[in-house]
């Protein structure tokens, strides 16, 4: 009797102490499973980050017009951006060695050097583009893990700062010119070495000079003024027919003098664009047309208009522009004929003036030439 109470008393105790250490398991399987689920939502919530910081970097680098390269410390590339790939013609850099992406000696050099902890910089001449290349090395406790490549175009940078050098010594080779032959004359004139006959002839040259400078520094501070503001400027409605009636009455003397005809063509229509620089483009095209044609020859003005856009033609029966010519003659101070250029009181640059007019218009211009035959010149501009 006594071994059954103590048997089912043991079987009542087991049972007690097998649920309660069921419940207790129970609640810390709960809590346990509580604990990873709040663990795996916030490594769920750090991996998104993570993941959104990732996709928002590569978003900005690969959005960069810079180009970037991150490499390792053994010169593996670790990452690269769309603008890197671009500069070298590669689809992919990752896991290759930056040395042979590249073999050219000096960046190869910088790269190196960049390894050893040292910052620095490099101008690469690339497939008609110039690039400026910043090398800066990755520190880690003092320690080169990595280096950063930074690449800038400077393509349009270093072209207009040699643009500019040319102009610069250009401005001052055509100053110099007339200067040196009123210098000349003058001097002649002051220490009385020139005979009274002389004295007009020299007096005229002068004359001749000056207005040349004159001619030069205005169109030199109109090119001013156009690269200054080749946007933004200001607009006005205006009948083109008329400001081209008054252009063509203004050179209608000259054109006599050398029996030269200029002819109008073209409805009447108001455009909205620039008054002042439609007047230049206009003046320079006809006087060109005028200056450097036959005797007795023509100049024929068209105007159009279509859509938004207006179209100006000024075609004379010319000397002509030599083929190896017609892709330089917008350039600054080019003339395709020195001495005639002169002669004509050409500065060289009412070409390039009638260029940045007509893209500062959003249009552009033309050149159709045959020596002997004439000249065509073709604006297209926007005037809407």
């Amino acid at each position: 009797m006594y071994f059954l109470l103590f048997f089912i008393g043991a079987a009542v105790a087991t049972l007690v102490s097998f649920l309660m250490a069921r419940r207790y398991v129970s609640k810390l399987e709960r809590n346990f499973h509580f604990k990873i689920n709040e663990q795996k939502n916030e490594i769920n919530k750090q991996i998104k980050l993570l993941t959104d910081r990732a996709a928002t970097i590569e978003a900005v680098t690969g959005n960069m017009r810079e180009g970037l390269i991150l490499i390792d410390k053994s010169g593996r590339v670790l990452a690269a951006n769309r603008s890197a790939l671009d500069v070298f013609n590669e689809q992919t850099m990752v896991e290759k060695n930056i040395l042979y992406v590249y073999r050219e000696v000096e960046f190869q050099e910088k790269i190196k050097q960049c390894l050893n902890g040292e910052r620095n910089e490099l101008v690469l001449h690339k497939d008609e583009k110039i690039f400026n290349i910043y090398f800066s090395p990755v520190m880690n406790d003092g320690i080169v893990t990595g280096v950063v490549i930074l690449f800038f175009d400077i393509t349009a940078v270093f072209a207009a700062e040699k643009q500019r050098r040319e102009f610069t010594a250009n401005v001052s080779h055509e100053l110099k010119t007339p200067l040196t032959t009123i210098r000349g004359f003058s001097e002649l004139i002051e220490h009385g070495m020139a005979k009274e006959g002389d004295v007009k002839l020299f007096a005229s040259k002068i004359t001749a000079q000056v207005k040349r400078l004159v001619y030069l520094i205005e169109d030199i501070i109109k090119l001013s003024e156009i690269d200054e503001k080749p946007v933004g400027y200001e607009k006005e409605s205006f009948n083109l027919r008329e400001l081209a009636e008054t252009v063509v009455t203004g050179l209608t003397e000259k054109a006599d003098e050398k029996g030269v005809r200029i002819y109008l063509e073209g409805e009447e229509f108001s455009i909205s664009a620039n008054k002042r620089m439609i007047d230049e483009l206009l003046f320079n095209l006809i006087d060109n047309g005028v200056s450097y044609n036959k005797e007795n020859g023509s100049v024929n003005v068209s105007l159009s208009y279509f859509e938004g856009r207006c179209k100006i033609a000024v075609a004379d029966t010319g000397i002509g522009i030599p083929l190896e010519s017609s892709s330089r003659i917008f350039e600054r101070f080019y003339t395709v004929d020195l001495s005639r250029s002169k002669k004509n009181g050409g500065t060289g640059l009412g070409l390039a003036i009638v260029k940045h007019i007509a893209e500062c218009h959003g249009g552009t211009v033309k050149v159709e030439s045959r020596i002997g035959e004439g000249t065509t010149f073709v604006c297209d501009i926007s005037v809407c």
